[in-house]
């Protein structure tokens, strides 16, 4: 009874087998993350963003390693309906060089109406890049959009974690 059902934009249910579904749905495996997005829920509807690590993804391992993807991802839950839909997605189509294993994070920023995206150790084949460590890569996208508004790479670096703060609210102490 408390297993969501994933549908289309219509709000159609999706077929789904040996956990793949149809319609361009996907679940989150190895997520980080997932946080509710309160300015756009209500006490129905529950907007979730997640970063999609993508290891095991459904409940395997590809052939080759660089087949691996993450993503970030936005899921809009209706609770009265037990449905969750795919909203917004990013990094499937990076492939293996957006590709993060660990943590990483997706968090949606109500004062820019835009949602910040990290892959903590993208490029991680190193002889590929020509570098001595990962570079964690920053994207920034206005709410709706699947191209980033802003991308910033740090490069030869092992990233964990990357966040937006605000330095005012930082300084006023609320």
């Amino acid at each position: 009874k408390k297993v969501l059902t994933p549908v289309d934009k219509d709000g159609k249910p999706l077929k789904c087998e040996n956990n793949r579904c149809e319609g361009g749905f996907d679940w989150t495996w190895t997520q980080h993350t997932g946080w509710r997005i309160d300015s756009k829920s209500d006490e129905h509807v529950i907007y979730l963003s997640v970063f999609d690590n993508g290891d095991g993804r459904a409940l395997e391992q590809p052939p080759l390693p660089d087949m691996k993807y993450s993503r970030g991802v936005i899921y809009k839950i209706d609770q009265d309906k037990m449905t969750v839909q795919q909203i917004w997605e990013y990094g499937k189509e990076r492939g293996h060089d957006w590709y993060s294993p660990v943590t990483s994070l997706v968090e949606y920023e109500n004062d820019k109406d835009s949602v910040f995206v990290y892959s903590a150790t993208a490029s991680l084949d190193l002889k590929k890049f020509n570098t001595e460590a990962p570079n964690p890569c920053i994207n920034e996208f206005h709410w709706g959009s699947v191209e980033p508004s802003v991308e910033i790479r740090i490069k030869s670096s092992l990233g964990y974690q990357a966040m937006p703060i605000s330095v005012e609210r930082a300084f006023s102490g609320k």
